[in-house]
């Protein structure tokens, strides 16, 4: 595997989309106490499980077209507004507007667990790289040096 064909924008944006999947998979999303006893569940295995799971699968698209596109230049995609950059910033919000449903499905805060709260930055964190990479900007911005004149 070629991992200098990926930029520090790609990193970032597939970093986020695998940390999407893992939090949708793995991290407690609900919390629920009877007495002594408290469960926890996460987004997929809850109530409306399968917006969390189409949630999953519009990251992992995410991921799945930025590594064609930098690992396997020569494959081409369907693409959707034009650029590969505007298909994955449709994918990320297409994700984020599935748990974005899965709350207003639940909507009710002491239920709530860190997993929940953890997609919600990092599926805001997932929008807004894709939408400025879709823009031709860099996420992070560039560093700019600013040199003070000196007076003679």
């Amino acid at each position: 595997m070629r991992t200098d064909a990926l930029s520090r924008n790609d990193w970032i944006v597939g970093g986020l989309a695998l940390l999407l999947v893992i939090d949708l998979l793995f991290l407690p999303w609900f919390s629920f106490s009877f007495g002594n006893i408290s469960v926890t569940t996460t987004a997929t295995g809850s109530f409306d499980g399968w917006t969390a799971i189409l949630a999953m699968l519009a990251a992992l698209a995410v991921l799945a077209d930025l590594l064609f596109e930098r690992l396997s230049p020569e494959t081409t995609l369907p693409n959707f507004g034009g650029s590969r950059t505007a298909t994955r910033f449709r994918l990320s919000v297409i994700a984020v507007a599935f748990v974005a449903l899965k709350f207003v499905l639940h909507i009710h805060f002491s239920n709530f667990s860190i997993g929940f709260y953890a997609a919600v930055v990092i599926g805001a964190a997932l929008v807004f790289s894709t939408m400025r990479l879709s823009q031709d900007r860099e996420i992070l911005g560039t560093t700019t040096t600013t040199t003070t004149p000196t007076i003679p």
